[in-house]
């Protein structure tokens, strides 16, 4: 299985203190370019001034884009972008409309913290089955759109 790999350094900002010391760095990669169901995975980290540690790291990109100049950088906000969308892509528990149905309702102030409050919702409004699948039961795959995919494969390449 082929994968393509990058990582994207941006200028210095200030996390740990008040001088701009800490670089963020985000590393997308792109599993199964050669099959018919690519998976994407960006994740961050933020570095000390050293260079020695990660101060912040992971699926860190909302806290990230709070940072510096971060927020207004255009090739940091189509990162962030496609890792809102699509990041584990081959990961989720629910239909669409089952993901859909829990978005809208924590969006609407309804508490769901866990797998079991989001199948005591789903089934509450009759949608913990969406047309035979039962939600959390397995992972299912959702495909990338072309023109991201071709975006995805861009910023790979560049």
């Amino acid at each position: 299985m082929q994968r393509i790999r990058k990582e994207f350094t941006f200028d210095k900002v200030a996390y740990t203190s008040s001088r701009r010391v800490n670089q963020p760095v985000i590393e997308m990669e792109l599993r199964g370019v050669d099959t018919d169901k690519p998976v994407l995975s960006i994740c961050g980290e933020l570095w000390n001034a050293t260079h020695t540690d990660v101060v912040m790291g992971g699926q860190c990109l909302d806290e990230m884009k709070k940072l510096g100049d971060l927020r207004f950088n255009t090739l940091f906000r189509k990162l962030h972008r496609l890792w809102k969308l699509y990041h584990l892509n081959d990961m989720h528990a629910g239909t669409v409309k089952q993901e859909q149905a829990l978005d809208d309702a924590k969006k609407s102030g309804v508490k769901i913290y866990s797998y079991d409050d989001s199948c005591k919702y789903l089934e509450s409004i009759g949608l913990l089955e969406d047309d035979g699948y039962k939600y959390g039961s397995a992972w299912l795959y959702r495909q990338i759109p072309d023109d991201d995919y071709k975006e995805i494969l861009e910023l790979l390449e560049q």
